[in-house]
């Protein structure tokens, strides 16, 4: 009876476990860091704080895993708390190597005092691909006024701005969190879409396969980088960044097969979905399928 009950806690400890890891996994896809970028003017530095925190704490809220920019900073060698945009920029190779695919999100906070003291704050928000090193979106938003006396100094700007940059910070995270997880993925730079495609390249030789990876990287539209490559065997895997759609990449692979000497009709099995492509060489003139018995079945 004790065994039992032994084994039924052990049981349960190794469920618990397993129940706690499974957010950690889904999290894993979607880790991101946040940058305040520094605030013009000393009235706006503790809002430009409060912002910040609201805005982490809402992306946590949505499933993305917000790493501590502290922790970031010390790890790649970024010394100030608050790095300018092009020293961060200069250190994505050294985030991608260190942390895998990061978006690098660069947090501004602009307060803006009219005549009439009715202030109000903007905030924007720019999304960084450590493995493209290239822009995925941006985006700002202004908030709702809030009249500042005349004598109110930085310390009573924060107390009174508080509620309305933590609200505004809310806003906009959500807004980056749903334009990150829209099926589309990510708009560029120029308003396009980023589709990230992971390739598997199956029973090419070498030849055929530096020759397609050449056309992929130098000929096909819209390339953005490649990633994460893997050879096992006769099977090579990579993640693909593009501004191409799938229909495109479909049409544009099919020609560069017949360049390379293949004929996608006949010669390969082509896989695509959303997210992943494969091309598996099947062989000049070979059939996919056994012989069997062509005398009875004829």
């Amino acid at each position: 009876m004790k065994s039992q009950t032994l084994v039924k806690k052990r049981l349960l400890i190794i469920f618990t476990a397993l129940l706690f890891a499974l957010p950690s996994v889904s999290k894993a896809a979607n880790q991101l860091v946040v940058f305040e970028e520094p605030a013009t003017g000393s009235m706006v530095g503790g809002l430009t704080k409060v912002a910040a925190d609201a805005f982490k704490s809402r992306l946590n809220q949505m499933n993305f895993l917000v790493f501590e920019t502290n922790l970031i900073s010390r790890k790649v060698g970024l010394n100030n708390f608050t790095p300018s945009r092009a020293t961060v920029l200069a250190s994505l190779p050294t985030i991608q190597s260190a942390y895998g695919d990061v978006l690098v999100i660069f947090l501004k906070s602009r307060l803006h005092l009219p005549e009439n003291r009715n202030a109000f704050l903007q905030l924007s928000a720019t999304v960084v691909s450590s493995a493209t090193e290239s822009q995925l979106l941006s985006s700002s938003i202004d908030g709702d006024g809030f009249l500042l006396p005349r004598e109110c100094d930085a310390n009573c700007t924060q107390i009174l701005g508080t509620r309305a940059a933590r609200g505004l910070a809310e806003t906009l995270a959500m807004r980056i969190g749903k334009m990150l997880n829209a099926p589309s993925g990510a708009m560029g730079e120029l308003g396009k879409p980023v589709n990230k495609v992971q390739f598997d390249l199956i029973n090419f030789d070498e030849k055929k396969r530096t020759h397609l990876m050449d056309l992929l990287i130098n000929e096909f539209p819209g390339f953005l980088s490649i990633v994460n490559t893997q050879q096992t065997g006769p099977q090579m895997r990579f993640s693909y960044y593009t501004e191409a759609s799938n229909i495109k990449l479909q049409k544009w692979i099919a020609i560069s097969l017949r360049e390379i000497g293949v004929n996608p009709e006949s010669e390969v099995d082509l896989l695509i979905k959303p997210g992943s492509i494969q091309i598996i060489l099947t062989g000049t003139g070979k059939s996919r399928g056994s012989i069997g018995n062509p005398l009875k079945y004829n």
